[in-house]
């Protein structure tokens, strides 16, 4: 058997089909967030809209979770034409994977609005070509198209023999034409030589077309993240650690992040020192001029948020501390197993239970925070943070050398899923022995830059945010030294800040809050939050009250009958839900965000109720918090309840963090230390 050529993407600024000069582009390139090239696309008509078509081959689907969103270009620095962060239908698979097949190897992804903006849509042919028709295939650039003739084929694929010795590389995906009706008869996917010339393999556009038939959510389309592959060998965190940073752990020298992130923070702090904007609230759910039918009660959904330069996607990384103190128990039920981890004296105090640990209580508080977060907007990653010394020798005390002091556990995602199986397995791992909290802070901005030695394709236009876990105070990476090693965590805070990088920090237990200058300070220099956790076992209510966006409260009401949304819940990144009552026929909802720093906004839309009308569909990812918004109303006690607890926990808090910002002065007193300056300030960070 010959073996066949994968054909990678192209791109097409204007081309001739059937002798007429079409300037909209028939054949884009696919970008991901952050700029990385994907597959090339082109554009067929659906009962619900305009839908691109792609080789599965060509686009890697973790990427694209990871990515959460791809833009359509004619060239990487050109406007975008169309947007997507869903498929259409049901993922196809590469032609080469097991059971694959040259028909089945098609990705469909459905388009955000507003529509597409000056492409050309092609129309599929209504049969399988017969042997000796002739064909055309879309080009690069301002070629003209390849020819060639159909040698044969059936449902399952079809070969082509090419016109003399064409360059087919950037050619896969490639829509191939009937040349005489120039309707689209399948994708080009893969070459191989024959008697001195090319035949290509064609996937029949039938296959695609079976796809669009059955969309998902009826036409609405599911998130690349929920319909994610599991990671792969090729794929996974760990090789890819291995392969970023050459390392058999997947880590790299504390100083070698540092310096990745110092040189961006050179580049970067003009920008990241550009005032805030004003807040912002954005109606998804649901579209203008929907009609609610029998229920007589609107789901209502979308996001607000206060950020630089109107941004209002997230990339957030969670820092989870895992030294040796986070395998001690936290006198609470974290698993929920009816058991309570206590000491064991014979293993030096550990929890008896893991799953009641610290260490447990952070994953349990990191997975909660996940359940609220919306993937079209915010994409996840993992770090951990610890670190093991050794000494080699040399003067004095030698030469510390420290390993593993931070390291990624999953790259920047949109596949909450990863992240909780991720967050699921750390309850029982190897833990450190130092708590190298400067590394972690390095490390987190690494990632959320796309810096050498990460495994996350960096987003230009994100907010930045870092959620740091730590039980204790830096013991590294200066040994027996607080104040260096203070020093460290402030100067790392002080790298982060010049980058645009928030920190929100959690001194968790005892020992933190007795020594909190670091997390208090990280978070005070990237205009970040610090939190105090007296309680371990209390750490997943306290996540309750984080709010990245900056927004303090969303109001609801139908403005035509001067009634409030029933409930409205408002998440850490700023996207809310709200139950909003109806009367017959027109209805002005009015959405008002209020930020925490004062200002407010308004978005309206106007939505009508008809008793027979049909529901307008729910985007998948919404379903479950409509459902959770609906067993609220049935339980309104429980949910003012829970509402009254996070008040309290938000008094608590300002209480214990007036304590713990003394307690930092105090400490900065005794050690000597000078404070990173705060935005504003005319002194020069340090470096």
């Amino acid at each position: 058997m010959m073996h066949a050529l994968l054909l990678s993407f192209a791109i097409l600024s204007a081309q001739s089909i059937g002798g007429i000069e079409h300037q909209e582009p028939l054949v884009v390139s696919s970008h991901l967030r952050g700029g990385d090239t994907a597959g090339n696309v082109f554009f067929l008509p659906s009962a619900h809209g305009v839908v691109a078509v792609g080789a599965a081959h060509s686009f890697d689907r973790t990427q694209l979770a990871e990515s959460v969103e791809i833009s359509f270009r004619t060239a990487p620095e050109g406007p975008v034409l169309a947007r997507s962060r869903r498929y259409f239908a049901a993922p196809g698979r590469a032609y080469h994977a097991p059971g694959g097949t040259l028909r089945d190897d098609y990705l469909v992804f459905s388009l955000t609005a507003p529509p597409p903006v000056g492409v050309h849509v092609l129309e599929a042919a209504a049969g399988l070509p017969t042997r000796g028709d002739r064909i055309r295939i879309l080009g690069v650039g301002e070629t003209d198209p390849i020819l060639g003739t159909v040698a044969n084929g059936d449902s399952e694929r079809i070969e082509i023999d090419l016109d003399g010795l064409p360059d087919l590389r950037g050619w896969g995906g490639a829509p191939v034409l009937e040349a005489e009706t120039d309707r689209v008869v399948g994708l080009l996917q893969a070459a191989w030589p024959v008697g001195g010339g090319w035949r290509v393999g064609v996937g029949p556009i039938r296959g695609v077309l079976d796809a669009i038939a059955q969309p998902y959510e009826r036409g609405l389309g599911r998130l690349f993240s929920t319909v994610a592959p599991e990671a792969s060998a090729a794929n996974s965190p760990l090789a890819r650690r291995r392969e970023a940073t050459g390392s058999a752990h997947g880590d790299q020298a504390p100083e070698r992040t540092r310096a990745e992130v110092l040189a961006a923070a050179r580049t970067l702090e003009q920008e990241a020192a550009k005032a805030p904007a004003p807040p912002s609230v954005v109606i998804e759910h649901p579209p203008p001029g929907s009609t609610v039918g029998d229920s007589g009660v609107a789901f209502v959904a979308g996001h607000a948020a206060v950020g630089s330069r109107g941004r209002n996607s997230f990339d957030l990384v969670i820092a989870i501390d895992v030294s040796g103190s986070t395998a001690y128990p936290t006198g609470s039920d974290v698993d929920g197993d009816g058991r309570v981890g206590r000491p064991r004296p014979e293993r030096d105090g550990l929890s008896s239970d893991p799953g009641d640990s610290i260490l447990a209580a952070e994953a349990a508080a990191a997975t909660r925070l996940l359940a609220g977060l919306d993937p079209r907007r915010t994409r996840v990653g993992l770090i951990v943070f610890g670190g093991d010394v050794s000494v080699s020798p040399g003067l004095g005390r030698g030469v510390v050398h420290v390993e593993r002091a931070a390291l990624t556990v999953e790259p920047l995602t949109a596949d909450v899923a990863r992240i909780e199986r991720a967050l699921a397995e750390l309850v029982v791992p190897g833990v450190a022995e130092g708590t190298h909290i400067a590394a972690g802070v390095d490390h987190a901005v690494l990632e959320l830059l796309g810096l050498p030695g990460s495994l996350s394709r960096s987003d230009p236009e994100s907010q930045k945010v870092v959620l740091f876990f730590t039980d204790g105070q830096p013991t590294l990476p200066v040994p027996d030294s607080e104040a260096a090693n203070v020093r460290a965590v402030l100067d790392a805070a002080g790298r982060a800040r010049r980058t645009g990088v928030q920190i929100y920090s959690f001194a968790i237990g005892p020992e933190a809050l007795a020594g909190p200058i670091s997390t208090v300070e990280m978070a005070a220099i990237t205009d970040g939050r610090f939190t105090p956790v007296r309680d371990p076992g209390r750490l997943t209510r306290f996540v309750d009250t984080l709010q990245l966006a900056r927004i303090e409260e969303v109001e609801v009401r139908n403005e035509t009958t001067g009634r409030s949304a029933h409930l409205v819940t408002l998440h850490a990144d700023g996207s809310w839900e709200a139950l909003v009552p109806l009367a017959e026929g027109e209805n002005r909802l009015s959405v008002r965000a209020h930020a925490q720093n004062g200002d407010e906004t308004l978005a309206e839309r106007m939505i009508l109720h008809a008793r027979s009308a049909e529901e307008p569909p729910i985007p998948a990812e919404l379903v479950t918090r409509r459902g959770e918004l609906l067993r609220g109303r049935l339980e309104n006690l429980a949910w003012e309840r829970a509402q009254r607890i996070r008040k309290e926990l938000v008094v608590e808090i300002e209480r214990e963090r007036a304590a713990a910002v003394e307690r930092s002065a105090e400490m900065r007193k005794r050690l000597e230390i000078e404070v990173e300056p705060r935005a504003g300030d005319a002194r020069s960070p340090s470096e």
